[in-house]
C-alpha cells in the first residue's frame, strides 16, 4: 500500500538548515522536473534576509556556481551545483523507493512529505535514518488512497501558525484590528517574515483552488 508520510528532521541534517537559524529567513528545495543531467538545484529563500542569503551556500559541501537567479518581494531563488542526493537524509529516500514531494524548513526543523512504497519500506527508511545518526519524527502517515487534498493539509506549520494567529487577532477583518509587526511580535519574527508566510499560504489557496477547478 502506497503511503504519504510528513516527516520532521533537524536543521542540522541539511548544510542551509543551520543559516536558517542565522537568518530571518525560512527555505524550501523547489520541486522541479529535470529535462537535463545538468539541472542544478532549485532554492527558494523567504524573509527579509533572502536577497543577502547567498554567503550562506557558502558552508554547503562540493557547492559551486551558486546564483541569485531572481528576488521578489520578501523572497529570492537560487540555483546551484549542488547535489540534495548526496546527502544521507536523501540517499534514504532514494534506497527505499520514496519520492520526495516537498522539503521546507519550519521554525526548529525541515518538513519533509514523501510518497513511500509500503509499511516495509517505510520502517526500513526509519533504521537507515537512524544507523546514520538522523533523527526523525514521523508526523503523519496516510495511505494514498485515503487522501483528501485539503488547504490545511498543503500548508507548512510555520504558514498555518502565522495564518490562524492573523484570523484570531482580526488582521483579515474589514477594519484590521491587528498589524504585521503585532503579528511578528506574537510570533518573535520580523513583520517581513510574516508577510512572506501569509503570502505563502495565499499561494497555496490559489493552486490548490486551481487544481480542484480542473
Amino acid at each position: 500500500m502506497c503511503l504519504i508520510a510528513e516527516v520532521l528532521v533537524p536543521l542540522s541534517v541539511l548544510p542551509l538548515g543551520l543559516s536558517v537559524e542565522r537568518y530571518d529567513v525560512d527555505v524550501e528545495l523547489e520541486r522541479v522536473i529535470s529535462v537535463s543531467a545538468d539541472e542544478p538545484s532549485y532554492v527558494w529563500v523567504w524573509g527579509p534576509d533572502a536577497a543577502d542569503f547567498l554567503d550562506a551556500f557558502e558552508s554547503v559541501r562540493d557547492t559551486s556556481a551558486v546564483e541569485l537567479i531572481e528576488a521578489v518581494p520578501n523572497g529570492a531563488l537560487y540555483a546551484a551545483d549542488w547535489d540534495f542526493t548526496q546527502d544521507r537524509l536523501f540517499a534514504g529516500v532514494s534506497n527505499f523507493d520514496a519520492v520526495l514531494l516537498e522539503c521546507a524548513t519550519t521554525t526548529e526543523s525541515w518538513r519533509l512529505k514523501l510518497r513511500i512504497p509500503s509499511h516495509s519500506a517505510l520502517s526500513d527508511l526509519r533504521r537507515y535514518w537512524a544507523a546514520h545518526g538522523i533523527d526523525s519524527e514521523f508526523d503523519r502517515i496516510t495511505p494514498l488512497d485515503s487522501v483528501e487534498t485539503s488547504v490545511s493539509d498543503e500548508l507548512t506549520e510555520s504558514q498555518r501558525e502565522a495564518l490562524l494567529l492573523a484570523l484570531e487577532h482580526g488582521y483579515f477583518d474589514e477594519h484590521r484590528r491587528t498589524s504585521l509587526d503585532e503579528l511578528g511580535a506574537e510570533l518573535d519574527i520580523s513583520r517581513q517574515a510574516v508577510a512572506a508566510r501569509l503570502r505563502r499560504a495565499y499561494r497555496t489557496f490559489a493552486e490548490l483552488t486551481r487544481e480542484q477547478g480542473r
